[in-house]
């Protein structure tokens, strides 16, 4: 679904963005501001500053480098859960290089994500004559954008440049900053947008917070995840997972995260609208690609049916050919049996009733199999049996009306309301070592599909974390969530492992972020 203001980020994005065209000598952080001039003549009034505000959410999905394409993948492939294109290979084999197109694509276009995100923050206070809670929920809006932009960035390449103004002529490009400023900059950010930012839908002196912006539950959540992301990086640091030994540099201990985690998930959970589905019934209809934004979304990229407003992600999830999705490339993001088998409960209804059963393309029938683990074929053309597919398609992703790669409604889901359930029980049984503590929000989402109560009571920490990634790998699964759960939780080597093999599925500190991309580190001489 899209958010408003179509004609708005054409503007905007003719107006600004003409300049942001980098070459492979270029470093993006250090690029010279052309239109700089246009760009302060722009902001004149609210209408100005919800356009460009417009143009800041467009870049989530404005180029095949961030939400619209490419990250979804390299999050997937990075994974455990199964093997992605094979552009994606060495994400796979955990041989990813400072080389690597793919991480130097997401790389440029999160920082021109950034730097609109900048743009906003630094010149809508200046805009004269407007509504002073409106121009305040403008500003919160974008600073959760940046926050979030900083918080995918320090979650997948670590220690990254900080930069929280727009770009001085001749400014050179910035050093790495550690982790604790980054996230101290998330948290900031995230703090101001959870003041002012408004209710889900809610309407002030006469303006809307149109559906599919960031609310306050979004802003509360998010802070909530990145809170859980410094607690788990820090205990496994501090238990000596070297692949976190940058969070090291936070001086509280994980602890007093985990509490921070604890207030910003209640927060959430006291907001109202979001609440999550009353059975397994309603459970299902929350992927469909009409029913973007709802109860238990808190914040999703925008799809759309509009040519170049909608993203790839039908098509990167769903099989080729089979009408599921536009015409095109796709189908390369599945599961492997190993992860199914192993590292979730394949039997949970929120597997089974998410995953497509049945579909066909144009040479074969494919029908799921009894161990639920892959399909057997039959061929159109006579019926005779045709081997079978050792790999399972989600059905989070449907859009039979998509047309084409790009003109999927279906929403991205950054942060669902069961995240949140899983984030708070996961504090809970870390801050008081208790893990029975759980039982309650997780046994809250396993009640709406029908499932039985779980009872942590006598699991050390070590057994219920591993039944928390269950939990969390059932549930969340192919929503871009398992590379950042195995990493913070210090297991991405031996869940890979489980899932590719010794050899394949190797995994050491080095890969527990991607390297900063070679286009960066040879144009910025801050970076060594």
């Amino acid at each position: 679904m899209t958010t408003t203001y179509i004609q708005k980020i054409i503007l905007f994005i003719t107006l600004l963005l003409t300049s942001a065209v980098f070459t492979s000598c270029e470093g993006y952080l250090d690029e010279e501001p052309r239109i700089q001039v246009d760009i302060d003549a722009f902001y004149q009034n609210e209408s100005n500053a919800l356009a460009g505000l417009t143009g800041a959410y467009a870049q989530l999905k404005s180029a095949n480098g961030y939400y619209r394409q490419q990250f979804l993948s390299n999050l997937y492939a990075a994974s455990d859960q199964g093997q992605g294109s094979f552009n994606h290979r060495d994400f796979r084999f955990g041989t990813i290089t400072n080389a690597e197109p793919l991480i130097e694509r997401s790389w440029v276009d999160i920082y021109v994500a950034i730097k609109e995100a900048n743009n906003v923050i630094a010149r809508v206070p200046d805009v004269p004559e407007m509504d002073e809670e409106l121009k305040l929920r403008i500003l919160g809006e974008a600073r959760f954008l940046r926050a979030l932009h900083y918080f995918n960035l320090a979650r997948c390449y670590g220690e990254v440049p900080l930069r929280l103004t727009p770009v001085l002529p001749g400014e050179k490009g910035l050093p790495l900053s550690p982790l604790e400023d980054i996230y101290g900059a998330i948290i900031e950010d995230l703090e101001f947008a959870s003041e002012h930012c408004w209710g889900y839908n809610e309407t002030r002196s006469g303006f809307s917070n149109n559906i599919g912006r960031v609310t306050k539950a979004s802003a509360h959540a998010l802070l909530a995840k990145a809170y859980i992301q410094i607690a788990s990086s820090l205990r496994t640091a501090q238990a000596g997972i070297e692949g976190n030994a940058k969070y090291l540099g936070f001086t509280n201990n994980p602890n007093f995260y985990y509490q921070k985690a604890i207030e910003q998930a209640n927060f959430v959970l006291q907001e109202p609208f979001y609440r999550l589905s009353t059975d397994l019934q309603e459970y299902e209809t929350i992927f469909d690609a009409k029913n973007g934004n709802n109860f238990e979304m808190l914040f999703d990229i925008q799809g759309a049916s509009i040519a170049g407003e909608g993203t790839a992600v039908s098509n990167l999830f769903t099989p080729r050919n089979s009408g599921l999705a536009g015409g095109g490339f796709g189908g390369t993001n599945m599961l492997q049996p190993q992860f199914i088998n192993a590292s979730i409960d394949k039997f949970d209804a929120r597997y089974l009733n998410t995953i497509i059963q049945n579909y066909q393309d144009e040479n074969f029938i494919y029908a799921l199999g009894s161990g639920l683990t892959g399909y057997a074929r039959t061929r159109i053309e006579n019926g005779s049996p045709a081997g079978n597919l050792f790999r399972v398609f989600t059905g989070k992703y449907i859009d039979t009306d998509a047309t084409t790669e790009y003109t999927s409604q279906q929403n991205w889901h950054v942060i669902r309301l069961a995240d949140v359930y899983l984030l708070r029980a996961e504090a809970l049984a870390e801050a008081n070592q208790s893990p029975e503590l759980a039982n309650n929000d997780i046994n809250a989402l396993r009640n709406r599909v029908g499932l039985d109560d779980v009872d942590y009571s006598g699991f050390s920490m070590d057994d219920f974390r591993k039944e928390l990634l269950r939990e969390r790998g059932v549930e969340l699964y192919m929503e871009g969530h398992r590379f950042f759960d195995l990493t913070r939780m210090g297991v991405y080597d031996e869940y890979c492992r489980i899932t590719y093999g010794n050899s394949v599925g190797a995994r050491g500190p080095e890969d527990y972020t991607w390297p900063i991309p070679l286009i960066e580190s040879s144009a910025n001489e801050n970076i060594d």
